[in-house]
Protein backbone atom coordinates (compact mmCIF):
# COMPACT_ATOMS: atom_id res chain seq x y z
CA UNK A 1 0.00 0.00 0.00
CA UNK A 2 1.41 3.67 -0.68
CA UNK A 3 0.66 6.43 0.41
CA UNK A 4 1.16 10.01 -1.51
CA UNK A 5 0.73 13.39 -0.10
CA UNK A 6 -1.02 14.43 3.55
CA UNK A 7 -4.03 12.92 4.01
CA UNK A 8 -7.11 14.92 4.35
CA UNK A 9 -9.52 12.99 6.15
CA UNK A 10 -7.31 13.17 9.40
CA UNK A 11 -9.66 14.01 12.47
CA UNK A 12 -8.97 17.21 13.95
CA UNK A 13 -7.22 15.65 17.07
CA UNK A 14 -3.75 16.65 18.25
CA UNK A 15 -2.21 13.21 18.75
CA UNK A 16 -3.63 12.31 15.16
CA UNK A 17 -3.10 15.16 12.91
CA UNK A 18 -0.06 17.33 12.99
CA UNK A 19 -1.88 20.44 11.77
CA UNK A 20 -4.06 20.86 14.77
CA UNK A 21 -1.29 18.97 17.50
CA UNK A 22 -0.99 22.75 18.76
CA UNK A 23 -4.60 23.98 18.24
CA UNK A 24 -6.85 20.99 19.96
CA UNK A 25 -6.86 20.15 23.74
CA UNK A 26 -6.71 16.89 25.11
CA UNK A 27 -7.15 15.10 28.36
CA UNK A 28 -6.15 11.52 29.46
CA UNK A 29 -7.64 10.33 32.36
CA UNK A 30 -5.98 7.61 34.51
CA UNK A 31 -8.74 5.27 35.65
CA UNK A 32 -6.97 2.27 34.42
CA UNK A 33 -4.34 0.76 36.80
CA UNK A 34 -4.01 -2.91 35.46
CA UNK A 35 -2.23 -3.93 32.61
CA UNK A 36 -2.52 -7.32 30.85
CA UNK A 37 1.39 -7.36 29.24
CA UNK A 38 5.02 -6.72 30.32
CA UNK A 39 6.93 -4.40 28.29
CA UNK A 40 10.18 -4.49 28.64
CA UNK A 41 10.64 -0.49 28.52
CA UNK A 42 7.32 0.75 30.85
CA UNK A 43 7.41 1.90 34.19
CA UNK A 44 4.33 2.56 35.90
CA UNK A 45 5.01 5.25 38.29
CA UNK A 46 2.64 8.09 39.89
CA UNK A 47 4.30 11.29 41.04
CA UNK A 48 3.39 14.97 40.28
CA UNK A 49 3.65 16.96 37.18
CA UNK A 50 5.74 19.23 38.79
CA UNK A 51 8.82 16.57 38.42
CA UNK A 52 8.00 15.88 34.74
CA UNK A 53 8.26 12.52 35.01
CA UNK A 54 7.91 11.70 31.52
CA UNK A 55 6.02 8.94 29.43
CA UNK A 56 3.67 6.93 29.24
CA UNK A 57 2.33 4.87 32.50
CA UNK A 58 3.02 8.05 34.79
CA UNK A 59 0.50 10.03 36.43
CA UNK A 60 0.21 11.81 39.83
CA UNK A 61 -2.53 8.91 40.74
CA UNK A 62 -5.03 7.06 39.92
CA UNK A 63 -9.04 8.73 39.74
CA UNK A 64 -12.31 7.07 40.06
CA UNK A 65 -14.60 7.07 37.26
CA UNK A 66 -16.61 9.54 38.81
CA UNK A 67 -13.79 11.84 39.70
CA UNK A 68 -13.11 11.50 36.27
CA UNK A 69 -16.95 12.79 35.24
CA UNK A 70 -16.30 15.72 37.25
CA UNK A 71 -12.68 16.22 36.34
CA UNK A 72 -13.85 16.16 31.54
CA UNK A 73 -16.92 18.38 32.64
CA UNK A 74 -14.13 21.26 34.13
CA UNK A 75 -12.13 20.32 30.91
CA UNK A 76 -14.49 21.05 28.34
CA UNK A 77 -15.84 23.99 30.04
CA UNK A 78 -12.41 25.28 29.93
CA UNK A 79 -11.08 23.91 26.60
CA UNK A 80 -14.50 23.90 24.28
CA UNK A 81 -16.62 21.19 22.72
CA UNK A 82 -13.97 19.95 19.99
CA UNK A 83 -11.57 18.74 22.93
CA UNK A 84 -10.60 15.05 23.28
CA UNK A 85 -11.18 13.29 26.45
CA UNK A 86 -9.32 9.94 25.90
CA UNK A 87 -7.85 6.93 28.83
CA UNK A 88 -4.41 6.28 28.16
CA UNK A 89 -3.04 4.13 31.55
CA UNK A 90 -1.50 3.99 33.13
CA UNK A 91 -2.03 0.59 32.67
CA UNK A 92 -4.19 -0.61 29.46
CA UNK A 93 -7.51 0.74 29.67
CA UNK A 94 -9.18 -2.34 28.34
CA UNK A 95 -7.86 -4.56 31.30
CA UNK A 96 -9.54 -2.28 33.58
CA UNK A 97 -13.44 -2.22 33.93
CA UNK A 98 -13.50 1.54 35.49
CA UNK A 99 -12.40 2.54 31.68
CA UNK A 100 -15.98 1.34 30.31
CA UNK A 101 -17.94 2.33 33.74
CA UNK A 102 -16.33 6.05 32.80
CA UNK A 103 -17.03 5.74 29.16
CA UNK A 104 -20.96 5.41 29.77
CA UNK A 105 -21.10 8.63 32.28
CA UNK A 106 -18.99 10.87 30.07
CA UNK A 107 -21.13 9.53 27.32
CA UNK A 108 -24.48 9.67 29.02
CA UNK A 109 -23.45 13.17 30.41
CA UNK A 110 -21.83 14.57 27.05
CA UNK A 111 -23.22 12.88 24.57
CA UNK A 112 -21.26 14.74 21.44
CA UNK A 113 -18.16 14.49 23.63
CA UNK A 114 -15.36 12.93 20.88
CA UNK A 115 -13.93 10.03 22.76
CA UNK A 116 -10.41 8.41 22.44
CA UNK A 117 -9.18 5.29 23.89
CA UNK A 118 -4.97 3.92 23.68
CA UNK A 119 -4.78 0.16 23.90
CA UNK A 120 -1.70 -1.99 23.29
CA UNK A 121 -4.54 -4.07 21.79
CA UNK A 122 -4.42 -7.54 23.86
CA UNK A 123 -8.23 -7.74 24.81
CA UNK A 124 -9.07 -5.60 21.48
CA UNK A 125 -11.52 -7.91 19.54
CA UNK A 126 -13.68 -8.73 22.99
CA UNK A 127 -13.64 -5.07 24.00
CA UNK A 128 -14.94 -3.58 20.38
CA UNK A 129 -18.67 -4.01 20.47
CA UNK A 130 -18.86 -2.11 23.38
CA UNK A 131 -16.30 0.68 22.71
CA UNK A 132 -18.91 1.14 19.18
CA UNK A 133 -21.55 1.45 21.95
CA UNK A 134 -20.28 4.09 23.59
CA UNK A 135 -19.09 5.90 20.02
CA UNK A 136 -15.48 6.06 20.73
CA UNK A 137 -14.21 7.76 17.77
CA UNK A 138 -10.85 7.53 17.98
CA UNK A 139 -8.31 4.39 18.83
CA UNK A 140 -4.73 4.25 19.45
CA UNK A 141 -3.36 0.86 19.12
CA UNK A 142 0.62 0.27 20.24
CA UNK A 143 2.17 -2.37 17.77
CA UNK A 144 5.67 -3.03 18.35
CA UNK A 145 5.97 -5.55 15.52
CA UNK A 146 4.43 -8.10 13.41
CA UNK A 147 6.69 -11.21 13.82
CA UNK A 148 6.89 -12.68 17.36
CA UNK A 149 10.43 -13.26 17.23
CA UNK A 150 10.77 -9.73 17.74
CA UNK A 151 7.72 -8.55 19.86
CA UNK A 152 9.02 -11.22 22.06
CA UNK A 153 12.07 -9.50 23.04
CA UNK A 154 10.13 -6.29 23.87
CA UNK A 155 6.80 -7.76 25.48
CA UNK A 156 8.01 -10.71 27.29
CA UNK A 157 4.67 -11.89 28.39
CA UNK A 158 0.89 -11.32 28.51
CA UNK A 159 -1.78 -12.70 30.88
CA UNK A 160 -4.57 -14.71 29.14
CA UNK A 161 -7.46 -15.44 31.67
CA UNK A 162 -6.00 -16.01 34.73
CA UNK A 163 -2.32 -18.03 32.72
CA UNK A 164 0.60 -15.79 31.72
CA UNK A 165 2.16 -16.63 28.03
CA UNK A 166 5.67 -15.45 27.67
CA UNK A 167 8.14 -15.59 24.63
CA UNK A 168 6.71 -16.66 21.27
CA UNK A 169 2.96 -18.28 22.34
CA UNK A 170 2.75 -14.64 23.95
CA UNK A 171 4.39 -12.31 21.66
CA UNK A 172 1.60 -14.72 18.78
CA UNK A 173 -1.46 -14.10 21.01
CA UNK A 174 -0.74 -10.77 21.35
CA UNK A 175 0.06 -10.15 17.80
CA UNK A 176 -3.05 -11.91 16.15
CA UNK A 177 -5.35 -9.74 18.87
CA UNK A 178 -3.87 -6.46 17.88
CA UNK A 179 -4.20 -7.14 14.28
CA UNK A 180 -7.62 -8.82 14.39
CA UNK A 181 -8.87 -5.82 16.55
CA UNK A 182 -7.16 -3.61 14.26
CA UNK A 183 -9.44 -4.93 11.32
CA UNK A 184 -12.26 -5.11 12.86
CA UNK A 185 -12.13 -1.07 14.43
CA UNK A 186 -11.28 -0.04 10.86
CA UNK A 187 -14.06 -1.64 9.68
CA UNK A 188 -16.26 -0.15 11.99
CA UNK A 189 -15.59 2.92 10.98
CA UNK A 190 -13.34 3.97 13.87
CA UNK A 191 -10.03 6.52 13.30
CA UNK A 192 -7.31 4.05 13.82
CA UNK A 193 -3.90 5.19 14.50
CA UNK A 194 -1.27 2.81 15.45
CA UNK A 195 1.98 3.69 17.49
CA UNK A 196 5.16 1.51 17.49
CA UNK A 197 7.97 2.05 20.26
CA UNK A 198 11.26 1.89 17.90
CA UNK A 199 13.99 0.17 19.94
CA UNK A 200 16.51 0.31 17.20
CA UNK A 201 18.24 -2.60 18.20
CA UNK A 202 15.43 -5.07 18.16
CA UNK A 203 12.73 -3.52 15.64
CA UNK A 204 14.44 -0.86 14.18
CA UNK A 205 14.56 -2.55 10.41
CA UNK A 206 10.94 -3.75 10.94
CA UNK A 207 9.64 -0.44 11.68
CA UNK A 208 8.26 -0.19 7.78
CA UNK A 209 7.01 -3.71 8.04
CA UNK A 210 5.14 -3.07 10.41
CA UNK A 211 3.38 0.03 8.96
CA UNK A 212 2.88 -1.33 5.51
CA UNK A 213 0.85 -4.91 7.56
CA UNK A 214 -1.32 -2.13 9.58
CA UNK A 215 -2.21 0.03 6.43
CA UNK A 216 -3.26 -2.71 4.97
CA UNK A 217 -5.53 -3.50 7.48
CA UNK A 218 -7.03 -0.25 7.63
CA UNK A 219 -4.89 2.21 9.77
CA UNK A 220 -5.22 5.85 9.55
CA UNK A 221 -2.26 7.16 10.63
CA UNK A 222 1.02 5.81 11.86
CA UNK A 223 3.34 6.96 15.00
CA UNK A 224 6.95 5.44 15.27
CA UNK A 225 8.13 6.77 18.62
CA UNK A 226 11.59 6.73 20.13
CA UNK A 227 12.29 4.38 22.92
CA UNK A 228 12.61 6.41 26.22
CA UNK A 229 15.20 4.25 27.51
CA UNK A 230 13.23 2.72 31.21
CA UNK A 231 12.84 -0.40 32.97
CA UNK A 232 14.84 -3.34 31.76
CA UNK A 233 15.59 -0.97 28.63
CA UNK A 234 17.02 2.28 30.77
CA UNK A 235 20.55 0.68 30.02
CA UNK A 236 19.76 1.58 25.69
CA UNK A 237 20.26 4.61 24.33
CA UNK A 238 17.58 6.64 22.66
CA UNK A 239 17.06 6.69 18.85
CA UNK A 240 18.60 9.71 17.35
CA UNK A 241 16.77 12.33 16.07
CA UNK A 242 18.01 12.14 12.45
CA UNK A 243 16.99 8.18 12.81
CA UNK A 244 13.92 9.21 13.64
CA UNK A 245 13.54 11.54 10.86
CA UNK A 246 14.62 9.03 8.04
CA UNK A 247 12.14 6.43 9.82
CA UNK A 248 9.20 8.69 9.59
CA UNK A 249 10.53 9.36 6.10
CA UNK A 250 10.55 5.95 4.73
CA UNK A 251 7.07 5.12 6.79
CA UNK A 252 5.25 7.98 5.29
CA UNK A 253 5.20 6.80 1.83
CA UNK A 254 3.29 3.93 3.09
CA UNK A 255 0.61 5.43 4.83
CA UNK A 256 -0.08 9.18 6.88
CA UNK A 257 2.62 9.98 9.86
CA UNK A 258 2.07 11.59 13.01
CA UNK A 259 4.94 13.35 13.89
CA UNK A 260 4.93 15.63 16.99
CA UNK A 261 4.02 12.58 19.81
CA UNK A 262 5.44 14.08 22.96
CA UNK A 263 4.68 10.80 24.73
CA UNK A 264 2.66 12.15 27.45
CA UNK A 265 1.39 10.78 30.63
CA UNK A 266 -1.31 9.18 31.32
CA UNK A 267 -2.91 12.18 33.20
CA UNK A 268 -1.68 15.14 30.64
CA UNK A 269 -4.17 17.74 30.24
CA UNK A 270 -4.46 20.87 27.91
CA UNK A 271 -2.89 21.65 24.42
CA UNK A 272 0.27 18.83 24.08
CA UNK A 273 3.23 20.49 25.07
CA UNK A 274 1.78 23.72 26.85
CA UNK A 275 0.47 22.71 29.85
CA UNK A 276 1.30 24.25 33.11
CA UNK A 277 3.84 21.23 34.01
CA UNK A 278 4.54 20.40 30.30
CA UNK A 279 4.89 16.45 29.53
CA UNK A 280 7.17 17.49 26.85
CA UNK A 281 10.59 15.58 26.90
CA UNK A 282 13.67 16.95 27.16
CA UNK A 283 15.49 15.39 24.28
CA UNK A 284 13.28 15.20 21.71
CA UNK A 285 13.31 13.40 18.76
Amino acid sequence: MQHNGFDASLPSHPCMDDRVHDKIARIHLPVALKCNIHCLYCERKYSSPKTLTPGPGTAARIISPREALRKTGAFLEEWGAESIVGIAGPGDPLANQETFETLRLIRNRYPAVRLCLCTNGLNLPKSLSTLRQLDVQHLTVTINGVKPEIVSRIQSRVRKGRHCLGGKDGAELLIRNQLEGLERAASLGMFVKVNTVVVPEINGQHVEEIACTVADLGACVYNPMPLIPRGSFKHMTRPSHAFMKELRKRCGSILPVFSKCKQCRADAAGIPGKELHSCKMVVTA
